[in-house]
């Protein structure tokens, strides 16, 4: 049995479709859908919902995340008919149980077209384990950037820029513990990369960039990997096909928290160096050095 889901943000329920009886209902808890074997989320942006994810994986149910939010207004447009057909209106709008809907249209399509792992990826139990202390440390350093930059304007931050700076280490160490958990052989990868167990950043920048790639429970190749972390130069063809399906100038879309942490790492292994502010031929090296470091110890167990 299968319910697609859009998530609800600041205590609102989820807004929930089953396609087998053609029904809608609303679940105040993610955990309320335990009687469905796979459950399809259209956003993982909200904090509140990891704990819930974490006690559903654990029980074996598979949770699927949609993976291109930036085509939302493009699809909706796209399954506008099916909309007024399905809910009998003439002017569609956008609501909940709207997309909840069109996230089952958009899975039928995948189905159908035998490209549904491009629209719903697979969360995992190393994303429930590491990725909420991953966005509260991206919070804490984009709070801290911003007291910093008051504080260049002559505003007396001092007292905030030292509780996020400690907030802030303090989520790091939280991290590093998680992944040595997560990743037995964790301090061996960073060895291998050039790191250090004082390496707050470059150990923190690791395992994130092992978070946002799966490892070992999926592995990708290089070239994904590359394409990912936004590391690639689009030819000319496919710029020209995106402009043509869109009208649209090109954009590329990547993980941008996935880059921030490649980023981190590149920056502490350049250090070593005594280079510094890396360029994407640094981060795509360090990509490239980090997954065949992966594959070499797989067969001692990562």
């Amino acid at each position: 049995m299968k319910v697609f889901v859009d998530t609800a943000w600041n205590s609102k329920p989820h807004a929930c479709y089953d396609p087998e009886v053609d029904e809608f209902f609303e679940a105040e808890k993610l955990t309320d859908l335990k009687g469905y074997d796979k459950i399809y989320l259209d956003s993982l942006l909200f904090p509140g919902i990891w704990g819930e994810l974490k006690e559903l994986i654990a029980d074996g149910h598979k949770v699927y995340h949609f993976t291109r939010p930036w085509r939302w207004r493009e699809i909706r447009r796209r399954f506008n008919d099916d909309l007024r057909e399905r809910f009998k209106v003439r002017d569609v709008k956008k609501s909940d149980y709207g997309d909840a809907y069109v996230l089952w249209k958009v899975y039928e399509t995948g189905v159908a077209k035998g490209n549904l792992h491009k629209w719903f990826k697979p969360i995992t139990i190393i994303d429930v384990e590491l990725k909420p202390l991953l966005m509260l440390e991206r919070m804490y350093g984009r709070w801290l950037r911003k007291r910093c930059q008051y504080a260049a304007l002559g505003v007396d931050m001092n007292a905030d820029i030292d509780l996020f700076k400690d907030r802030l280490e303090d989520v790091r160490r939280k991290i590093i513990v998680k992944a040595k958990e997560v990743w037995p052989r964790f301090m061996d990868i960073a060895v291998r990369l050039g790191l250090s167990e004082d390496d707050l950043g470059g150990l923190t920048g690791l395992a994130g960039t092992l978070t946002y790639l799966g490892w070992p429970l999926r592995k990708p190749s290089i070239h994904k990997a590359v394409h990912y972390f936004g590391l690639y130069r689009p030819s000319k063809e496919d710029i020209l096909k995106f402009m043509e399906r869109t009208g649209k100038r090109f954009q590329k879309h990547y993980s941008g928290s996935a880059r921030r942490y490649l980023n981190m790492l590149t920056t502490s292994i350049l250090a070593k160096r005594e280079r510094h502010m890396p360029k994407a031929r640094d981060e795509k090296e360090a990509l490239r050095k980090l997954i065949k470091t992966l594959r070499e110890l797989e067969p001692a167990g990562v």
